[in-house]
C-alpha cells in the first residue's frame, strides 16, 4: 500500500511539474528548453506509471525498490517546487517590466497632454525637451525650441529680471515667479513659471512648468471691479451697514448711516456703540449697556435683534439688526458686522395694532361668554325637548296602534260586513295611521339618540336569518312596481353579536328607500364577512342622487326630493337614523351615486360573537 501512495505522488508531482513547464515557454520565450524538460519529466511519469500498474498485476515483472522509488518521490517534489518558484520569479518580472513600460507610457502621456507647459532646460538654461503644449501654444517647431534660451520666451520689458529670477534657482533649488511671455506671433500673455533644479547622473538640469494665468489675471481685475462695486453699493445702500469691535468700538459706518444718525465718519469712527447709537437704556427701561456683550456670548441668539436706538439729536427711533460675527484665524471674534432697517414707523404701527387687538379681544370674549350662555340654553331646551318627546312614547302610539288594530278588525270582517268602498276607505284610514306611526317611530327614534335615552341591545342573533326575513318584507313592495330584488348572502354570514331590531331597522331603511326611487331595474343586497367585519350594500338602478346632494342625505329632516312637488313619500328621517344606529353599533356607512343611473349604500359593522 505505501508502494502505491509514493508511485501515485511521484506520478502527480511529475505530471504537475511538467504542465509548470510548459507555461514556462511563454513567459521566458525560450520554447526548446522547457519542451526538454518537460519531455524527459513525461518519461518519469511514464516509467513510474508501468510501475505503478505492475504493482496491481497478479505476477509482477519488475521488482520495485521502495526507498529508491521514496528517493524519486522527494526529488519530483523538489522538481515541481523549483519549476513553481521559477515560474513566480519569471512572472513578477514580468509583471514588473509591464508595470515600468505603463508607468513611462502613462508619464509620457501626462507630459505630451498637461494643461501646463513643461520644458526640460540644461544648466545654461537652453531647452533640452519640450512638451506638446509648448509646440501648440508659442506656435514654435520643434526643431525651433530645441537648443533655443529661455530669455527668448520672455516679452522685452521682463527680460530685466531674468537672471535675478533664475538666480534664485540656482541657490535655493526652486522658484516660483509671474512674468510676460510671448508668442511667435508677438501675442503676450501673463504666465506662472515654477523652476525646479534637478540632478540626472551628476548632470544638472531645470524643469520649467509654465501656467498661463490670463484667465486668472482677467478674474483678479473683475474682482477688483467687483470690490469698487461692492464699495460703492455699501456706501450708498438705504439701510445701516455697522462695523464693530468685540470691544463695541465702531470700525465703519457707510454714508447712509452717518446721514441717518446725524455723524460724520471722523465724528464715529473709534467710539464705542453705547452712548452714541445706542441708548444705555431703552425708553421702556430695558437695560442696554451689556447688549454688545450680551452678543458675542451668545451669537446665534442675537443674529436678528430689535432694539431702540438714537440719533445725534436724541430722537430715538428702532432698529431691526441682523448681526454677523467674523471671526479671526484662532476661532476668536475679530468684529461684528451689523445691518439695520429703520422700523420705527412700523413699530408705531403695531403698537396701535397691539392696542386695538386687545380691545378686540375684550369684546370677542364678552360676546363669546353671552354665545355660551345662549348655547347652554339652547342645549337645555332641546334635551328638554327630547326628553318630553321619549317619555311621550307611549301616549303616542298607543291611540294609534289602537286605530290599526280596530281598523284591521273591521276590515276582516268581525265587526259585520263591508262594501267595497267602505274597504277602500278603511284600508286608507290603516295606511295613514301606519304612515302617522312611522313617523312618530322615527322622530322618538331621533329624539331618544339625541337625548342619550337610547341603548343599543348587545346579544347573539343569526345575521343571515335577519337579512332573509327583512328581504321577505320588501320583495312584494318591489314585485309590484316589477323590480327584480336580488340577495346574496356569502356561506360565512352566520352569527353576530348586537341589536337584532335594530340591524334589521338599518336593513329595511336601505332597502325601502332603493324601492321607494327605483321605478324599473334591479336591486342588489349582498353580504360578506372579512376580517371580523361584516359587509353589506345595497345597490339600486334608480334615479341616483346629484353629486350636490350627496353631503346633505343624512340629515334629519332633509330630502333630496322637496318642495311641494315632490313625489316620494317620507319624513327625511330614515337615513339619519340608520347612520346613527351603525355608528352607535361602532360601524360606518357609506354611498356611491350617479345621477341617473343609480346609488350604492355599503354599511360596515363589526361582528363581535359571544365566546
Amino acid at each position: 500500500m505505501l508502494t502505491v501512495v509514493v508511485l501515485t505522488c511521484a506520478v502527480l508531482f511529475q505530471f504537475l511539474a511538467a504542465l509548470y513547464a510548459l507555461r514556462l515557454i511563454k513567459l521566458t520565450g525560450r520554447a526548446y528548453s522547457w519542451i526538454f524538460i518537460s519531455l524527459a519529466l513525461c518519461l518519469m511519469m511514464v516509467r513510474r506509471l508501468i510501475s505503478l500498474v505492475d504493482v496491481f498485476s497478479t505476477n509482477p515483472t519488475y521488482p520495485i525498490d521502495l526507498p529508491n522509488e521514496f528517493i524519486g518521490l522527494i526529488l519530483s517534489l523538489f522538481m515541481f517546487l523549483g519549476i513553481v518558484g521559477i515560474k513566480e520569479i519569471f512572472a513578477a518580472r514580468k509583471k514588473a517590466e509591464d508595470e515600468a513600460k505603463l508607468s513611462a507610457q502613462n508619464i509620457h502621456y501626462l507630459s505630451k497632454y498637461a494643461n501646463d507647459f513643461i520644458i526640460l532646460l540644461d544648466e545654461n538654461f537652453r531647452f533640452i525637451e519640450v512638451n506638446e503644449r509648448v509646440i501648440d501654444f508659442y506656435g514654435y517647431t520643434r526643431e525651433e525650441l530645441i537648443g533655443m534660451h529661455a530669455s527668448q520666451l520672455r516679452a522685452s520689458e521682463t527680460k530685466k529680471d531674468f537672471m535675478e529670477q533664475i538666480t534664485l534657482a540656482s541657490v535655493s533649488g526652486k522658484t516660483i515667479f509671474e512674468t510676460i511671455h510671448q508668442r511667435k506671433d508677438g501675442s503676450r500673455f501673463p504666465v506662472e513659471v515654477s523652476l525646479r533644479a534637478i540632478d540626472i547622473e551628476g548632470k544638472k538640469f531645470y524643469q520649467a512648468v509654465i501656467r498661463d494665468i490670463s484667465e486668472h489675471k482677467e478674474h483678479e481685475k473683475a474682482l477688483k471691479e467687483s470690490e469698487q462695486k461692492y464699495r460703492e453699493l455699501v456706501e450708498n445702500a438705504n439701510s445701516i451697514i455697522l462695523h464693530w469691535t468685540r470691544d463695541g468700538r465702531i470700525t465703519f459706518l457707510n454714508e447712509f448711516g452717518q446721514r441717518f444718525f446725524g455723524y460724520a465718519a471722523g465724528e464715529i469712527i473709534g467710539r464705542h456703540v453705547i452712548g452714541t447709537i445706542v441708548p444705555a437704556i431703552e425708553s421702556d427701561g430695558r437695560d442696554l449697556s451689556r447688549l454688545m456683550e450680551q452678543i458675542l456670548l451668545d451669537p446665534v441668539a442675537f443674529e436678528r435683534n430689535i432694539n431702540e436706538n438714537m440719533r445725534r439729536n436724541g430722537e430715538r427711533v428702532w432698529i431691526a439688526w441682523t448681526n454677523r460675527i467674523l471671526w479671526d484665524k484662532q476661532g476668536q471674534v475679530a468684529e461684528i458686522l451689523s445691518i439695520g432697517t429703520d422700523i420705527t414707523e412700523l413699530k408705531e404701527a403695531e403698537e396701535t395694532i397691539r392696542e386695538l387687538n386687545i380691545g378686540l379681544e375684550k369684546r370677542v370674549a364678552e360676546r363669546t361668554a353671552e354665545l355660551a350662555v345662549a348655547k347652554e340654553q339652547a342645549e337645555a331646551a332641546d334635551r328638554i325637548k327630547s326628553a318630553f318627546l321619549a317619555s311621550m312614547s307611549h301616549e303616542l302610539r298607543t291611540p294609534l296602534n289602537s286605530i290599526i288594530g280596530f281598523t284591521g278588525m273591521v276590515l276582516q270582517g268581525l265587526a259585520g260586513p263591508l262594501n267595497e268602498e267602505q274597504i277602500k276607505q278603511l284600508g286608507m284610514v290603516r295606511g295613514s295611521a301606519r304612515h302617522l306611526l312611522d313617523l312618530i317611530n322615527d322622530i322618538l327614534d331621533i329624539s331618544k339618540i339625541e337625548a342619550g335615552q337610547f341603548n343599543i341591545k348587545s346579544e347573539n342573533f343569526d345575521l343571515r336569518e335577519s337579512i332573509e326575513k327583512t328581504v321577505k318584507i320588501v320583495s312584494p313592495l318591489a314585485d309590484k312596481k316589477n323590480i327584480v330584488l336580488h340577495s346574496r348572502i356569502e356561506d360565512n354570514i352566520s352569527d353576530m353579536r348586537g341589536d337584532q331590531r335594530r340591524v334589521e331597522q338599518i336593513i329595511l331603511n336601505l332597502l325601502s328607500n332603493a324601492v321607494k326611487f327605483t321605478d324599473r331595474g334591479e336591486i342588489h343586497l349582498n353580504c360578506h364577512l372579512d376580517n371580523g367585519l361584516v359587509t353589506l350594500s345595497v345597490e339600486d338602478t334608480g334615479i341616483g342622487i346629484k353629486p350636490e346632494n350627496i353631503n346633505m342625505i343624512f340629515e334629519a329632516f332633509r330630502q333630496v326630493d322637496a318642495g311641494t312637488a315632490r313625489t316620494q313619500e317620507g319624513t327625511g328621517l330614515g337615513l339619519n337614523i340608520t347612520k346613527k344606529l351603525i355608528e352607535m353599533m361602532g360601524g360606518s356607512i357609506h354611498v356611491k351615486s350617479e345621477w341617473g343611473k343609480g346609488s350604492a349604500f355599503t354599511v360596515i359593522l363589526p361582528v363581535t360573537k359571544e365566546k
